[in-house]
C-alpha cells in the first residue's frame, strides 16, 4: 500500500523552513554563548568601583603614616622604604594599565593611590624632622637630675637632658651675642652662663645656656622654652661638636666678663621639663597624624567621588 506520509523529498518552502530553524537554534546555541564570552561588553574590564577611589588611597596614607609612628623616630629607614614601596608599585600598576585597551580607569585609579601615598610621605617626613627624630633622641643619651652649675661639664659629656638643682638660673647678666661682621644680617649665636648664688662671682663656666637670634649683643637673653629660670635643660652640643658660631660666642662673653669656659663645656637649650618635653613630642606627632587622616578622609570623599566620575566616561 502506498503511504502518503512516507518519506520522500521536502518540499522547496518546507525545505528552507527547516533549515533556517536549523540554522537559527545554531546560531542561538552557539552566538549565544559565544557574545557573552568575546563580545565587546563581556570583554570591556570593569573599573574600580567608588568606594575603591576613595578608600584604598586613604588607607594607603593610613598604613605609612602607622608605620612612621611605630618605627619612634628610630631610623629614617622607615619613613622613606615604605612610601617608596608604595608610591613605585602604584606608579608601576598605572603605567601596566594605560598600556590596555579598556584599562584608562585603572590607571586613573592607581595614579590616585600614588598622590595619596606621597602626599603621606611628605607629613611622615615633617612629623619624623620635627617630633619623632628629636624624640628618639632625647631617649637614647643619659638624664642628669639636681646637678650644680658648679660640676664639671665633662662628668655629663653623655648626656641628652638635665635638670639643675633648685636656685639655679640663666646669668642674663652676663649675656654675649655673636653676629658675623663681615654679614651683619646673619644668625646672632647667643650664650649665657647657668649658675647659682655661689658661682655668679666665679669666672669658671661649665653650662651654657644657648640659642640663636633670641638675644642681644650683651643683653636680651630670650633663648629657650621656659624662660631665663628654667631649670631642665636639653642638649644642643658639646663643646668639640658645637658650630662655630656657638664657640666664637663663648670666646666673646670670656673676653667681655673675664670668663674660663671650663673644658668640655656644654651648650644647652632651657626648658622647664626636659622628660614632659620628650613626652610632648610623640603626643605632637600622633595628634598631626591622627589630624590629618581625618582631614585626608575628607579630602579623598570629594576627590574619589570626582574623580571615578570622570573615569567613567
Amino acid at each position: 500500500m502506498f503511504d502518503c506520509c512516507s518519506a520522500g523529498p521536502p518540499s522547496k518552502g518546507q525545505g528552507s523552513s527547516s533549515l533556517f530553524n536549523d540554522g537559527s537554534q545554531k546560531l542561538q546555541g552557539s552566538g549565544s554563548h559565544s557574545m557573552l564570552r568575546e563580545g565587546p561588553v563581556s570583554g570591556q574590564q570593569e573599573g574600580p568601583r567608588m568606594r575603591d577611589f576613595i578608600l584604598v588611597p586613604w588607607l594607603l596614607a593610613v598604613v605609612i603614616l602607622l608605620i612612621t609612628v611605630l618605627s619612634a623616630g628610630a631610623s629614617l629607614f622607615w619613613v622613606i622604604f615604605p612610601s617608596l614601596l608604595i608610591c613605585g608599585g602604584c606608579i608601576a600598576l598605572a603605567w601596566e594599565n594605560h598600556k590596555k585597551p579598556q584599562g584608562m580607569a585603572r590607571a586613573i585609579f592607581y595614579i590616585l593611590c600614588g598622590l595619596g601615598g606621597f602626599a603621606a610621605f611628605i607629613v611622615s617626613l615633617v612629623v619624623y624632622v620635627h617630633f619623632l627624630d628629636p624624640y628618639h633622641t632625647l631617649g637614647m643619651g643619659a638624664t642628669y637630675l639636681d646637678m650644680l652649675p658648679s660640676q664639671s661639664a665633662q662628668g655629663a659629656s653623655d648626656a641628652t637632658a638635665i635638670v639643675f638643682a633648685k636656685g639655679s638660673s640663666i646669668d642674663t647678666a652676663r649675656t654675649f651675642g655673636y653676629v658675623d661682621a663681615r654679614n651683619p644680617g646673619s644668625t646672632v649665636y647667643c650664650v649665657a652662663p647657668v649658675s647659682n648664688q655661689w658661682t655668679l662671682k666665679e669666672p669658671v663656666v661649665q653650662f651654657f645656656a644657648a640659642g640663636t637670634d633670641c638675644c642681644n649683643k650683651r643683653d636680651g637673653f630670650g633663648c629657650g622654652q621656659g624662660g631665663t629660670g628654667s631649670r631642665g635643660a636639653l642638649m644642643i652640643a658639646r663643646e668639640e661638636t658645637a658650630a662655630a658660631g656657638y664657640k666664637m660666642a663663648v670666646e666673646g662673653a670670656a673676653a667681655a666678663y673675664g670668663l674660663q669656659p671650663g673644658n668640655g663645656y656644654l651648650l644647652l637649650e632651657m626648658v622647664q621639663d626636659p622628660m614632659a618635653y620628650r613626652s610632648s613630642r610623640l603626643d605632637s606627632a600622633i595628634k598631626l597624624i591622627l589630624i590629618y587622616i581625618f582631614v585626608f578622609l575628607v579630602i579623598s570623599c570629594m576627590v574619589g567621588y570626582m574623580v571615578h566620575n570622570a573615569a567613567k566616561k
